[in-house]
């Protein structure tokens, strides 16, 4: 695997007969060293976010609010309709430190007793057509004051994946995701399924 963090755009059929086809799995693009996570923003944070490549100063980011990042492009595409909804008119790739995204599922914890400020959630898996796959369920995380987040030690770099969200629609593309498998207490506080 190489560290190369270009993002294009392949064919989704292609992509999606690699996956399994049930259960609680992880599915993102990531390298040797990042982990790609996306989330929608409005134009004043994406764009503050971009130039700065962290979210500490920007006057419309709160980082007390639970900011949930999608590793799975799809999912993504659902929660913000293509980039269309409102206040979610621009799609940001966080490529994230391995380091760091590993340390959030090791801290992140399913809902209940025990979550905090750092959760996971389990949801549908979606079809371009944003339709959900009940079988199978992807992760998103939530991040609240995580200060490393906040002042962007944990990403590699921010990159605007706008135009990438309205081409994939267009051309029933995404990303090459693949299934991205945690160390086994992870796998287990989290209920990956292996």
């Amino acid at each position: 695997m190489s560290n190369n963090r270009a993002i294009n755009l392949v064919p989704y059929d292609e992509v999606r007969n690699t996956w399994p086809s049930a259960g609680n799995h992880i599915i993102a693009s990531y390298t040797d060293d990042a982990v790609l996570v996306f989330q929608a923003f409005n134009d004043e944070i994406a764009d503050y976010a971009l130039q700065h490549q962290k979210f500490e100063g920007c006057q419309a980011y709160n980082d007390t609010r639970m900011t949930w990042v999608k590793s799975n492009w799809l999912w993504m595409m659902y929660r913000s309709n293509y980039a269309t909804k409102k206040n979610q008119t621009r799609i940001l790739g966080l490529w994230l430190k391995k380091s760091a995204y590993n340390d959030i599922l090791n801290k992140a914890r399913l809902k209940g007793p025990g979550a905090g400020l750092l959760r996971a959630q389990w949801d549908p898996d979606y079809s371009p057509e944003l339709e959900p796959i009940r079988r199978r369920r992807d992760l998103q995380l939530g991040i609240k004051k995580r200060e490393s987040f906040k002042n962007g030690e944990d990403f590699v770099e921010i990159v605007d994946c706008t135009a990438l969200a309205h081409l994939s629609k267009k051309t029933r593309s995404i990303p090459p995701e693949r299934v991205y498998i945690p160390d086994d207490i992870v796998c287990q506080n989290l209920e990956v399924t292996k």
